[in-house]
């Protein structure tokens, strides 16, 4: 009877090990699941963080430009003092120019734009220089 009992021991020790290997299992998924939505809110927080949109500068004075050969332009400055906005057509798309500076030729996608007053040249590749007078 006494080798029953010690069966009957380990009978209840491998039993009470296999009911603590169940219980243990959920119990660390629920914990490793708590642990992943932790790092799932922090990489989340890094993906929504964006940086403001910065707006284009504002049109301080629109004028058109009548060119030798009878084209038209219309120019838009802009606030920023080194960009214009150049168009064939009133409501036509523009065609940013830049200057490196105040004072200086603005330079564009196949378009370089100088001033002096109310006069402007305008230099493309294929054609010839074009002076305009502002109307």
């Amino acid at each position: 009877m006494t080798s029953m009992s010690k069966g009957n021991g380990w009978a209840r020790r491998i039993a009470l090990s296999r009911c603590l290997v169940l219980l243990t299992v959920p119990l660390a998924g629920l914990l490793s699941g708590c642990s992943e939505s932790d790092q799932a809110d922090t990489s989340n927080m890094s993906t929504n963080t964006t940086l403001p949109i910065q707006m284009p500068p504002a049109i301080v004075a629109s004028h058109t430009y009548r060119c030798t050969g009878g084209d038209v332009l219309y120019v838009d400055f802009l606030a920023d003092g080194t960009s214009i906005n150049v168009k064939q057509r009133p409501s036509g798309p523009s065609l940013r120019l830049t200057a490196p500076s105040q004072g200086l030729t603005y330079v564009g996608d196949g378009m370089n734009l100088g001033l002096n007053g109310k006069d402007i040249k305008i230099d493309e590749p294929k054609k010839p220089s074009r002076m305009c007078k502002r109307s």
